[in-house]
């Protein structure tokens, strides 16, 4: 296995560790009627440091489990192939939850539209729903990535 295919794994599993992490805070502040704008931005930071961390710590452990030659080897045509292919896959998902965030922002401006949630702000609300879109996006990103690499292209 190539480096760059563990750096693939590496990152499906921070995504996936992110997308639990996230849901479940967000529901936990939904549920326990603590979703404010501040506890939100608070949310949104300690998502951001956890995959920043996450992302050094681990590919710094798997860099220096790998071999010299492995690490320091380019990525090859296969390689970008692949990752043209999740790419693909994620700018179209990404795409599609965009225009479906911009008609439910229309239609949220007509007259007695509600929003997502109550306790939000619009503008959270939105990049709620956009965050979810991008996480959901890069999940799938890495998914196709991993399927390429077991079925090759």
């Amino acid at each position: 296995m190539s480096f760059v295919h563990k750096s693939v794994w590496v990152q499906f599993l921070i995504t996936v560790f992110i997308v639990y992490f996230y849901c479940s805070e967000f529901a936990n502040l939904y549920s326990t009627e603590q979703l404010n704008d501040d506890s939100f931005i608070s949310l949104l930071f300690s998502t951001a440091l956890q995959l920043i961390i996450l992302n050094i710590a681990v590919h710094t452990i798997v860099a220096a489990l790998s071999n010299k030659g492995e690490v320091e080897q380019e990525s090859d045509e296969r390689d970008v192939l692949i990752s043209l292919k999740g790419g693909n896959a994620a700018y179209n998902m990404l795409s599609t939850w965009v225009v479906i965030v911009l008609v439910s922002l229309w239609a949220t401006s007509l007259e007695n539209a509600r929003y997502y949630f109550d306790t939000l702000s619009t503008g959270f609300n939105v990049l709620n729903v956009l965050l979810v879109g991008f996480l959901v996006s890069e999940t799938l990103k890495f998914s196709y990535q991993l399927y390429y690499y077991q079925k090759g292209v």
